[in-house]
């Protein structure tokens, strides 16, 4: 064979070998013309988009895409044209034949062929890349819009402990304001029910100019569902009023009449008894009011009430003062009619008096309280710090505000806020001291539940995001490296054969692949797109058996009967079977896990077991971890019921019951 003859052969060789390659590639390939006209398309560009190879043949490059990312392809081929660049990449959005978006990473290149000149494009899938990204850009807004909130209620935590009476209306009219604007509602309203409870007042109210001033009483008469619930400490709430029940009608007319569209209505208690409420309202923006925001809408009332109750007591201490001088009958009248508790120490700091709130509250009679100490009754660990604080003001003679446990007449410590201030007799004489107290361990809870819910998910997102860049650097990152080395040393080797060659590409169209599937199992991992379209059995099944395989264990589901549900319902279940899955993999230790999703009645019940070392379940919901703590706020969303039972050294089972509606429609088991 002469050289001429083996030029022609290798050519055709490597021309047949990069054909195939072309063809077989994973990523999609396109030859253009210099007016951006595709000549050849491999086949991964046609399935990518959905078009065929002789559709694509007949568009322009910026036909694909939409006018602004086309116009950003556009200049820059316009400079490759101009041969001031020879190459670029550029991601943009590219039309599916459906219309439908899909993200790619676009190369471009030029390539000269003797006096011809073409254009080579690549072109990357990176949809799920994206929505990965998004999907962790949006973990961020929600942490830093959880911490700036969380620092809002600590500013307005820290400015009503200590305020003065006269400084109580200005600042709970600044906070109102500064909720308002940071949670973007139309009109916040701080409701108190009229003695009769017939009517609710509007105590203070803040809203935006285009939104119309608070009506300053409201006949409850007439909504006899919102008081209903109000007084039996219920949350009404409705994103769109079309939301409220039938029996709401009178309500859902009084809102439209005012222009609402979203509302939510929080009652506030004082010492257990509901003694009013505090309204949110939007005009134009539907709100989805979660259970998380709940939480801290009930906090923010908690503040604003407790400021409110506190300059209530406040007029109250002061009325009383002013009765003392005239007459000790009426005052005893007025103490014992205020639903707070009242005290009076005389000038060796025993007390002499105690109201009916009092005596209610710690459950002895006047007699027996009357010359006790006022620190009997404060739990052990409160003790030195109250006693400090009252010793320290009488000497003084300064008024106090201290907050301490003090045990109710049931034997339960209670929290309660307490604030004292001197007297004085007529000649000017220290009488000692006169203090109200009140129940605030409702707002202590809450406060106390919301700082460890904020807690956990700030850890649970930093948890997240770092496994998150584990696995893209440790994994992907490393598979990308490797696949690169691997390229470049074939492009190197001048030696190397046809059949060598193609085994090489081969290889590398298979590493391809795997990263492929990893990324998308990553992707999956945050939305499963399985779920949206194949339904919960099947998706149900496949995250079985990924996390089977990727994990070593054997993973047993069974399904039947199941109805399809709402996809509200079916994303709750999903989200329950990963989380207690990723649970049993990581901490049983057991190899074989037990999966079942059926119908019981009216019910859908999906029961996960494992035979492992099981853990104490009250340590568990008291730990730093939010995963079985959001397994029960996601089944609450649905009405859903989670229980849980683990023995130590036996295993732990996990079953959720979501009941569903008639109208859902039932199909035969599938795995």
């Amino acid at each position: 064979m002469d050289n001429n003859t083996s030029t022609v052969y290798a050519t055709s060789l490597y021309g047949d070998l990069f054909y195939d390659a072309f063809k077989a590639s994973a990523v999609g390939i396109a030859l253009e013309n210099l007016e951006g006209r595709p000549l050849f398309v491999n086949p991964a560009l046609c399935s990518m988009l959905g078009f065929t190879e002789e559709e694509m043949r007949s568009k322009q490059c910026v036909d694909f895409s939409p006018q602004e990312d086309a116009a950003k392809d556009w200049a820059l081929f316009q400079k490759l044209r101009e041969g001031s660049i020879s190459s670029y990449q550029i991601d943009k959005r590219f039309f599916r034949r459906d219309r439908s978006l899909v993200w790619g990473r676009l190369s471009i290149s030029l390539l000269q062929n003797g006096t011809s000149r073409f254009v080579v494009a690549m072109v990357e899938d990176i949809t799920e890349q994206r929505k990965a990204e998004e999907a962790l850009q949006l973990l961020t807004e929600q942490m830093a819009l959880s911490v700036e909130f969380e620092t809002l209620l600590s500013d307005l935590s820290r400015t009503f402990i200590s305020l003065r009476e006269d400084d109580v209306d200005v600042n709970i009219e600044r906070g109102l304001a500064r909720v308002g604007r940071f949670l973007q509602m139309d009109r916040i309203t701080l409701f108190e029910f009229t003695p009769a409870r017939t009517d609710l007042l509007a105590a203070y109210s803040w809203h935006t100019p285009e939104a119309t001033p608070s009506p300053q009483s409201v006949a409850t008469k007439k909504l006899r569902w919102w008081r209903a619930r109000i007084l039996s400490g219920e949350t009404s709430v409705a994103s769109q009023l079309e939301d409220l029940p039938e029996e709401a009608s009178a309500e859902k007319e009084y809102l439209r009449e005012r222009g609402i569209t979203s509302i939510a209505s929080i009652p506030l208690k004082v010492g257990g008894e509901t003694n009013g409420a505090i309204s949110f309202v939007t005009l134009h923006r539907r709100v989805s009011w979660t259970e998380e925001l709940l939480n801290q809408l009930r906090v923010i009332g908690e503040i604003f009430w407790n400021a409110l109750k506190r300059k209530r007591n406040m007029e109250a201490l002061h009325a009383a003062q002013a009765i003392v001088h005239e007459s000790e009958q009426r005052f005893r009248l007025v103490a014992n009619t205020v639903p707070v508790m009242i005290w009076m120490a005389a000038i060796d700091k025993r007390c002499t008096y105690f109201n009916q709130g009092w005596v209610d509250f710690t459950g002895r009679s006047t007699d027996t309280e009357s010359g006790s100490d006022w620190t009997e009754g404060i739990h052990p660990d409160d003790l030195q710090r109250s006693f400090e604080t009252y010793t320290g003001a009488f000497g003084r003679r300064e008024p106090f505000q201290i907050e301490y446990r003090r045990r109710r007449h049931d034997g339960e410590y209670r929290w309660v806020f307490d604030q004292g201030v001197s007297r004085f007799n007529g000649d000017g004489s220290f009488a000692g001291y006169i203090g109200s107290a009140i129940d605030v361990t409702e707002r202590k809870l809450a406060e106390e539940a919301l700082s460890t819910v904020s807690q956990k998910l700030i850890q649970a997102q930093e948890e997240e995001r770092t496994r998150l860049g584990r696995e893209l650097h440790d994994d992907i990152n490393q598979k990308l490296a490797l696949l690169a080395i691997s390229l470049e040393r074939l492009g190197k080797d001048s030696s190397a054969t046809a059949s060598a060659l193609r085994a090489s590409l081969r290889e590398a169209s298979g590493h391809i692949g795997n990263i492929g599937l990893d990324i998308q199992a990553l992707s999956h991992r945050l939305h499963s797109s399985k779920l949206e379209l194949l339904g919960l059995t099947k998706a149900a099944g496949a995250l079985c058996r990924d996390l089977s395989e990727r994990h070593g264990v054997e993973i047993d589901f069974q399904s039947n009967n199941i109805p399809t549900p709402p996809q509200e319902v079916s994303l709750c279940l999903f989200r329950v079977l990963q989380e207690a899955l990723q649970n049993a993999v990581k901490h049983s230790g057991s190899r074989k896990i037990q999966v079942v999703l059926q119908r019981k009645g009216l019910e859908i019940e999906l029961t996960v077991h494992d035979s492992g070392i099981g853990f104490e379940l009250e340590q568990a919901l008291a730990g730093q971890g939010l995963g079985l703590t959001s397994m029960r706020e996601r089944l609450k969303l649905v009405n859903g019921e989670l229980a849980i039972h683990s023995e130590l050294q036996v295993g732990t089972t996990i079953c959720a019951r979501v009941r569903f509606g008639p109208r859902v429609r039932s199909v035969g088991a599938t795995e």
